[in-house]
C-alpha cells in the first residue's frame, strides 16, 4: 500500500483463474482428482497460517482465489486474527463468518478454539466440490440435514450419496461436532483419501499439471517481513456480534469489469481477443443464436417462468433474484462470425449463497436450451472463457510434495 496527501492505494495480486467457486457445477461439483487436487492446497496453506499463529475464520469457495495454473490461494482475511500469542493459545468468541461454512459451536455463539472451525470449514468447502451442493443451511439442532449427519441417519440422502466411502471416512473425522476429536491438519494429511492417487490432473489441451517441490530456502526475507507485519496488525476483537451482522464485512476477489469487457457490443474476433484476456473462466454463461434484443426478452422471460424477480438496470443488463441471492445478467455481442447472430449471456452473483445462485442459473440456462449454439460455446471454451471437462489420466498423479509456505503448480 501506499498514500498521498488525498489517497490511500491498497494494491492486491490479481488471480487471473478466478475463485475455486467457478469451478464447482451446481449439482455435480467436479471430479475427485480435481477435489484432492485443490484440497491439498487448501489444507497446506491452512497449516501455514495455522503454524503463524493466525486463523482465518471465513473459508468458503469464494475466498478461495486461482492463478492461471490452478494455484489456489486463501484470500479474504478480513475476519482473521490472532489465536496464539508467544506459544499459548486463546478462546475466541466473536461469532462471524459464512453460516453456511461455519462450524457448530460458532453458530452456537459459543467461545471455541481457532484451528478447528477452519478445518471443518475445509470440509463442508470439500462436499461443494464432491458434490456442488451444500448439505445443509446451518450446523444447528434446528436443521433436520445437519442433524440427521450428526446421528448418522442420512447416508442414502443427498448429498451424501454422490459421495464414495472413502471420502465420507474422511468427512466423519472433519465434520464432526466434537471439536475435542475432530480431525487436525496432520491427521487430515495422513488420511487415506487424502493420500489416495487419483491419477494426473490435465489442462484442456492434455498438459498435466503437476505441483512443484519447494522447501522453506523459498521464502524470501520480504515475505517473512510482510508475514510478521500482517501479524502484529491483526485486529483481536473482542465485541460480540452475529453472524449475521459480520457476514458483509469482508469482500471476495473483485470483478473489474473495464478490465474484462470494455463494451458491450464488441469484436470478439481473434484480432480483437486482447481485450478479453483478463476475463477468467466461469462456467456461469453461454452462447445463444439470437440477437441481442431478442435474446434480452428470453432471458427475461425464462427468469420470470423460474420464478425469479426480474428488474432492468441499463442496457441489455438483468438484476435477477430470488430470496436472498441476486445475480447479474449481462449481453454481449459476438462479431466474429458474419450474418449468425451470436450473443453470450454472462451471469454474476451479486449476493447470496453462490452454490444457490449457480442452481438459479441452470434453471435459466435450462429454459434456453433450444437457442444455445454449439460453436459459439466452443469458441468460449478455446479461448478459455468457459471450462471444458477435465480429464484423468490413468497412473502418474499428483505431486504435492511442497512447503505450505510456497505452493506452486508447474504447466
Amino acid at each position: 500500500m501506499r498514500n498521498d496527501p488525498q489517497f490511500y492505494y491498497l494494491f492486491l495480486e490479481y488471480a487471473d483463474g478466478g475463485e475455486l467457486f467457478d469451478k464447482i457445477e451446481p449439482d455435480c461439483g467436479m471430479s475427485p482428482v480435481f477435489a484432492q487436487f485443490y484440497f491439498k492446497q487448501l489444507i497446506c496453506g491452512l497449516k501455514f497460517i495455522h503454524d503463524n499463529d493466525v486463523v482465518h475464520r471465513d473459508i468458503k469457495p469464494e475466498n478461495l482465489l486461482l492463478t492461471g495454473t490452478h494455484v489456489l490461494k486463501i484470500s479474504d482475511f478480513g475476519m482473521a486474527t490472532l489465536y496464539r500469542n508467544k506459544g499459548e493459545e486463546r478462546l475466541l468468541d466473536l461469532s462471524c463468518g459464512t453460516i453456511p461454512y461455519a462450524a457448530p459451536e460458532l453458530c452456537a455463539g459459543k467461545k471455541y478454539r481457532g484451528p478447528p472451525v477452519d478445518v471443518w470449514s475445509s470440509g463442508i468447502v470439500l462436499i461443494a466440490m464432491l458434490t456442488g451442493e451444500l448439505p445443509w443451511d446451518r450446523a444447528s439442532d434446528a436443521s433436520q440435514s445437519y442433524m440427521g449427519w450428526i446421528s448418522n441417519t442420512s447416508l442414502d440422502e443427498r448429498p451424501w450419496k454422490k459421495i464414495d466411502v472413502r471420502a465420507l471416512c474422511m468427512l466423519r473425522k472433519i465434520v464432526t461436532d466434537k471439536t475435542d476429536k475432530r480431525a487436525t491438519i496432520e491427521q487430515i494429511q495422513a488420511d487415506p483419501w487424502y493420500q489416495h492417487n487419483f491419477g494426473q490432473v490435465e489442462t484442456p489441451n492434455g498438459r498435466p499439471l503437476k505441483r512443484a517441490r519447494n522447501n522453506d530456502e523459498n521464502i524470501t526475507c520480504t515475505q517473512q517481513a510482510e508475514c510478521s507485519a500482517k501479524r502484529r496488525h491483526l485486529e483481536t476483537p473482542n465485541e460480540k456480534s452475529t453472524l449475521a451482522e459480520r457476514q458483509n464485512a469482508s469482500f471476495s476477489q473483485p470483478t473489474k469489469t473495464e478490465d474484462l469487457l470494455l463494451t458491450q457490443h464488441i469484436d470478439m474476433s481473434q484480432t480483437n481477443s486482447n481485450l478479453l484476456q483478463r476475463m477468467v473462466c466461469r462456467m456461469t454463461r453461454f452462447c445463444v443464436v439470437t440477437d441481442i434484443r431478442s435474446t434480452y426478452q428470453k432471458v427475461a422471460r425464462a427468469s420470470e417462468h423460474a420464478g425469479f424477480g426480474v428488474r432492468e438496470t441499463d442496457d441489455y443488463r438483468l438484476l435477477v433474484t430470488w430470496r436472498e441471492v441476486s445475480m447479474m445478467v449481462s449481453l454481449y455481442t459476438m462479431g466474429d462470425i458474419p450474418d449468425k447472430p451470436r450473443v453470450m449471456v454472462d451471469f454474476r452473483r451479486s449476493r447470496g449463497d453462490g452454490i444457490q445462485f449457480k442452481k438459479m442459473f441452470m434453471d435459466v440456462r435450462n429454459r434456453m436450451h433450444e437457442w444455445i449454439c454449439t460453436d459459439g460455446n466452443n469458441w468460449l471454451a478455446n479461448l478459455g472463457y468457459v471450462p471444458r471437462n477435465p480429464q484423468i489420466v490413468n497412473g502418474g498423479g499428483v505431486n504435492v510434495e511442497h512447503s505450505a509456505s510456497s505452493i506452486n503448480v508447474d504447466v
